[in-house]
């Protein structure tokens, strides 16, 4: 069962506690850069899965001496992922760890960092909603199952973002040259040839996503069967979603990594959601399996819409459930970061801070309001775009090694 136009929780238990800096929030242009060794960070292409086949990872020594990666060959270069085993190594993926900035401008919104597969090897693009992807770096060839180590084009290198002289937990792939000159240079290319043809543009699955940020999670995860529009053929992505939408879109996640959850229900699972409601089954199923409870007076409350916070409670719960491989009742007792934690800056002494802290940590499922800025807004209701690109990134969190 596809979802509905996909929710107000109340607050759940909080699996482990995680100490967090604020940050104050910024705009973009209080934002500079800091210079990386670049012998000290390396681009790699992880082979992910069939919906995703490569993942962009970001791999940098944050210690000095550390020893992170090797890489072997050329052609493509294979890397040693030695930051899953050594320390002083950082490692991780996300929209939100890494952005394109070009002659002193960040292009987080105009274009997204991608990894296609083009003539016999890999290609890193910054890929516009239309029109030709920058190609920022490539991998020479291709070999099946292997880490490539993506080299960068000439004028690209790998910068930090800086905040009031704090460097933050984000990256760039900076250039310094404009955009309309990398626009008219060979940069742009995606073959050898001389004249190639752009890279093909995103067909969207909804009309009314095309310029939203989340594009490529909500097509993704539309793919995967999890959401689904409108009778007119819209997603609404800026709808706040509720408690129930909510409990659809996080059961049809756990159904593509081996789930089975009933499709009917014989009793009320909520004294306020009757049996015969259209998401009983699945608020049951997800009550089984401690994902949700009911709030101090035994209620659902189906139709009140969910805050931010109260989404990841449930990611949190739901990833906990899919690492335990569903036995119902127990559930991980902690989660395995992928990354840093972010730094919010309105989280401080939030009841759910230390999961939202996590769920950061935790394939970016956590991320600022609109992935801009520094600010989580715990209490603002979740809106549909965000919450399927949260659920997506929860589901799809360990389908490449964890460093």
């Amino acid at each position: 069962m596809k979802l509905k136009f996909i929710p107000n929780l109340m607050p759940f238990a909080i699996a482990a506690t995680i100490s967090t800096v604020g940050v104050a929030a910024a705009t973009a242009t209080d934002f500079s850069t800091a210079e990386l060794d670049q012998d000290t960070v390396i681009s790699v292409a992880i082979p992910s899965g069939s919906l995703i086949p490569y993942k962009l990872w970001l791999v940098r020594e944050t210690q000095p001496g550390a020893t992170c990666f090797t890489v072997s060959g050329s052609n493509p270069g294979i890397v040693d992922p030695l930051w899953q085993t050594n320390s002083g190594c950082s490692a991780g993926f996300s929209s939100n760890l890494f952005s394109i900035r070009v002659d002193g401008e960040n292009l987080r919104n105009q274009y997204s960092l991608d990894i296609v597969e083009r003539e016999g090897e890999l290609l890193l693009v910054g890929r516009p909603l239309r029109g030709r992807s920058l190609v920022i770096g490539r991998t020479g060839g291709i070999t099946p199952n292997d880490f490539l180590e993506i080299q960068l084009e000439p004028g690209w290198r790998i910068t930090q973002r800086v905040f009031e002289d704090s460097r933050l937990s984000h990256f760039y792939y900076t250039n310094d040259a404009s955009l309309a000159s990398l626009l008219e240079s060979d940069s742009i290319a995606v073959g050898p040839n001389p004249t190639p043809d752009p890279l093909p543009e995103t067909d969207f699955p909804f009309p009314d996503i095309a310029r939203n940020i989340y594009a490529a999670e909500i097509t993704a995860a539309f793919n995967l069967g999890l959401v689904s529009g409108g009778a007119d053929g819209t997603f609404a992505p800026t709808r706040p979603v509720t408690r129930e939408e909510a409990v659809v879109i996080v059961a049809e996640a756990l159904q593509t990594v081996g789930f089975t959850l009933p499709e009917t229900v014989s009793t009320a699972p909520f004294p306020d959601v009757a049996a015969d409601r259209w998401s009983a089954a699945r608020i049951n199923a997800l009550k089984n399996l401690g994902i949700v409870t009911g709030d101090q007076n035994g209620q659902f409350r189906p139709a009140d819409t969910i805050t931010r916070a109260e989404l990841m409670s449930m990611l949190r719960r739901a990833a906990e459930q899919k690492v335990q491989l569903g036995t119902e009742g127990v559930r991980a007792p902690e989660l395995t970061p992928t990354g840093e934690v972010f730094d919010f800056s309105d989280i401080s002494g939030h009841w759910n801070e230390a999961t939202i802290a996590q769920m950061s940590a935790y394939c970016n499922v956590a991320t600022p309001l609109n992935e801009r800025g520094n600010a989580f807004r715990p209490d603002t209701s979740a809106l549909r775009d965000y919450t399927t690109a949260a659920t997506f990134r929860m589901i799809d969190c360990g389908a490449t090694p964890l460093p």
